[in-house]
C-alpha cells in the first residue's frame, strides 16, 4: 500500500464547535507525539531536535491555557514545522471521535477513495494539442495505478504522435509513486532505474523503475517539459526531480514545494492524530532528495505565464530543429 500523501496543511478550517482541552489532555498529546517521532520519523537525529522543541515549549508554558484542540493543533504543527521544514508533519484535530488506527484503509474508505479517483477523473483535468503539434497534459495528482492506469493511457495515446509534450503540474499536489513511475515509462525506450523509497519504521526500501515494456504509446524522444509552482507537491515533485536528473525533462516555473518524506496518519488519541512522515526519496542518480530544498526550474517564470513560456521554447525549439531538417534534405 502506497504511503499517505497529503497536501501542505498550517491552519485549521472547521468551524465546528471545539471541545475544551485541559492540561491532561495536552500532556498526554505532546507525549504520544514524542513516542511516535522517536520510533518513525524518517530522520532520527531530527526526531530528537523535534522532541527538544516540544518539550522546551512545554516546560516554558507556552501551550497554557490553549484549550481550543485546532488551536493546539495548529501550534504544535507550527512549532515543528519551525524546526524541520517538513511540510509533511503536522497535527490534525478532529471534533469527532477518532476511529480505532487500523493497519490500512477501511473497506469503506478504499471505497470512498475509489470514488473520489472516477468523480475526478484520476486528477486529469486537461489533454489537448497546442500550435505547433505540442501534447498538453493537465493533471492534479498521481491516483493509483489500478485503478487509474487506464485514465493515464488514455491521454498517452492522445499525445502519442505530438513533437513534444508538456505536463502542467503547477497545481499537483502528489499521490501514488507508482503512478509517478507509471508515467515515466512512457518517456523512455529502456527500464530506468527512478529512485528508492525507504521506510525507516519497517527498514524497507522500495525500488521504482520506469518500464516501458509495459505501457503502449511511447514517447521516448519527444522533448518534454514540466510547468512547476511552490503549490507542486510531493509525488509531482519526484516526478520532476527524477526526469530533470535523467536529462529527460525542462522544468518552467518556481521552485517546488520541498515536502520529500511521505507520511503515515497515526491515532495519538480521541481526537488528535499526527501526520508522520516515514519514508524518504533515494533518486538514482544525485543517492538524496528535495526534502526543504524544492526542485529548481530550469527556466523561472511565474506559475501564471509557465505555460506561455514552455509554448514558446518549445515552438523555437522545434522550428529549429525544422529548419535543420530542410536544409539537410536540400544539400543532398
Amino acid at each position: 500500500m502506497a504511503p499517505t500523501v497529503s497536501q501542505p496543511a498550517n491552519e485549521p478550517t472547521t468551524a465546528a464547535p471545539q471541545l475544551l482541552l485541559t492540561a491532561e489532555d495536552q500532556h498526554r498529546v505532546i507525549d504520544n507525539i514524542v513516542t511516535r517521532l522517536k520510533s518513525s520519523y524518517i530522520l532520527p537525529e531530527m526526531a530528537e531536535q523535534l522532541v527538544t522543541t516540544l518539550r522546551a515549549h512545554q516546560q516554558q508554558g507556552d501551550y497554557n491555557g490553549v484549550t481550543d484542540g485546532a488551536l493546539f493543533a495548529t501550534r504544535l504543527t507550527n512549532d515543528l514545522q519551525t524546526v524541520s521544514h517538513d511540510r509533511h508533519l503536522r497535527i490534525e484535530y478532529s471534533v469527532e471521535k477518532l476511529p480505532p488506527e487500523q493497519s490500512g484503509p477501511s473497506a469503506e474508505e478504499e471505497h470512498e477513495y475509489r470514488q473520489e479517483l472516477d468523480r475526478t477523473n484520476c486528477g486529469f483535468q486537461r489533454v489537448e494539442i497546442l500550435p505547433g503539434n505540442v501534447g498538453y497534459i493537465a493533471f492534479n495528482y498521481f491516483g493509483a495505478p489500478d485503478r487509474c492506469a487506464d485514465t493515464a493511457a488514455t491521454a498517452m495515446k492522445f499525445v502519442a504522435h505530438t513533437d513534444a509534450v508538456i505536463f502542467d503540474l503547477r497545481q499537483n499536489h502528489g499521490g501514488d509513486p507508482a503512478m509517478v513511475a507509471l508515467l515515466a515509462s512512457y518517456l523512455f525506450d529502456r527500464p530506468t532505474h527512478l529512485d528508492d523509497l525507504y521506510n525507516r519504521r519497517e527498514n524497507k526500501t522500495t525500488q521504482y523503475w520506469a518500464t516501458p515494456e509495459k505501457v503502449a504509446d511511447k514517447l521516448p524522444t519527444q522533448p518534454v517539459y514540466m510547468l512547476t509552482s511552490r503549490m507542486t507537491f510531493s509525488g509531482a515533485e519526484q516526478f520532476c526531480y527524477d526526469l530533470h536528473n535523467l536529462h529527460r525533462a525542462i522544468l518552467v516555473g518556481e521552485r517546488t514545494g520541498g515536502a520529500a518524506h511521505p507520511t503515515r496518519n497515526h491515532r495519538l488519541d480521541d481526537h488528535f492524530l499526527i501526520a508522520t512522515p516515514e519514508y524518504r526519496y533515494i533518486n538514482a542518480v544525485t543517492r538524496t532528495d528535495w526534502e526543504g530544498q524544492g526542485v529548481e526550474p530550469d527556466v523561472p517564470a511565474a506559475p501564471w505565464t509557465a505555460l506561455s513560456a514552455a509554448e514558446k521554447i518549445v515552438l523555437t525549439r522545434l522550428n529549429r530543429i525544422n529548419a535543420h531538417a530542410l536544409t539537410a534534405s536540400a544539400t543532398q
